[in-house]
């Protein structure tokens, strides 16, 4: 064994993750900003489940992070998109609809396959299905 030797990787074997990271890590800004902004019927439930949702998605995306770069050696971020200030529920709901639909994708990569990850992403996956449900469902 060669203790305290880094073990990195780059390229194709941590591509899905850097992506996941990087975006994730980008959805607590994002949700942030809507939290400071939304308005209007349901803007009350939509400012707690937003709250809820930057509070939460940090720990997990550590969990996760940490257990894969535990594995396969650090990752490097990826440049994710600005800001969107429309702050409608509506326009909040797709931004979450579009996170579930990009998780599901991008955690078929193989290297995310060990059940300790898919636990790791199921933490975030339900946490995002959890927010999706309080903007649709508690106005």
């Amino acid at each position: 064994m060669n203790f305290g030797k880094k073990n990195t990787y780059s390229g194709k074997l941590s591509i899905f993750m850097e992506r996941i990271a990087s975006m994730f890590f980008h959805s607590r800004t994002q949700a942030h900003i809507f939290h400071t902004r939304v308005n209007g019927e349901g803007s009350f439930a939509a400012h707690n489940a937003l709250q809820a949702y930057y509070e939460g998605i940090v720990p997990l995306l550590d969990a996760v992070i940490e257990t894969y770069q535990g594995q396969y050696g650090l990752i490097e971020y990826k440049e994710v998109n600005g800001v969107d200030n429309d702050a409608s529920i509506e326009n909040i709901v797709k931004y979450f609809d579009n996170l579930c639909k990009f998780l599901a994708k991008e955690r078929q990569d193989e290297k995310l396959q060990m059940s300790w990850l898919q636990n790791d992403i199921d933490n975030i996956a339900s946490l995002l299905y959890s927010t999706k449900y309080k903007l649709v469902n508690l106005q």
